[in-house]
């Protein structure tokens, strides 16, 4: 499918399956099996990603569902159900500096519609944290968390 011109409908196909698969994970009776239903999920969603799916709106899917499963089954050997490794991958996302957010946050129903959507990306992505951030170590990175989860309120 590589190079094939997706379209629309190839992207909600590969959503199609992600809930699917969604659904499963997300199913407490599925016990430690969720995990795995998870994975076919994010290969999904990889596939929508590739055929057009907005790159934000995914990482905030494959977050959310991380979260959901680090609190559940909790935290394991598997850098996806790291509460560590989720928080780093959503540093590495965030389109602005905290500062920057900080800022913009202040005032920000006068910004334009593409800084509101940048801290708005922000706000989507950081919102798993709120439900692992406890679970994380000490250090550099809980400490980052910690002060984007105090600035979270204040983004639009």
């Amino acid at each position: 499918m590589e190079g094939a011109g997706y379209g629309a409908d190839c992207v909600s196909s590969w959503l199609a399956v992600w809930q699917c698969n969604l659904s499963y994970a997300q199913d407490p009776g599925q016990g430690e099996a969720r995990r795995i239903w998870a994975r076919v999920a994010f290969a999904a969603i990889d596939g929508a990603e590739r055929a057009g799916y907005p790159t934000w709106q995914a990482d905030a899917s494959r977050f959310n569902l991380r979260a959901l499963l680090i609190a559940d089954l909790g935290p394991d050997d598997d850098p996806l159900w790291d509460p560590d490794r989720l928080a780093s991958d959503v540093l590495a996302v965030l389109p602005l500096s905290l500062e920057q957010a900080a800022e913009w946050a202040a005032d920000w129903r006068t910004r334009s519609r593409d800084e509101i959507l940048a801290l708005r990306t922000c706000k989507n992505s950081l919102s798993p944290m709120k439900v692992v951030a406890d679970q994380m170590a000490e250090g550099p990175v809980r400490a980052r968390i910690d002060r984007w989860l105090k600035l979270w309120p204040e983004l639009p």
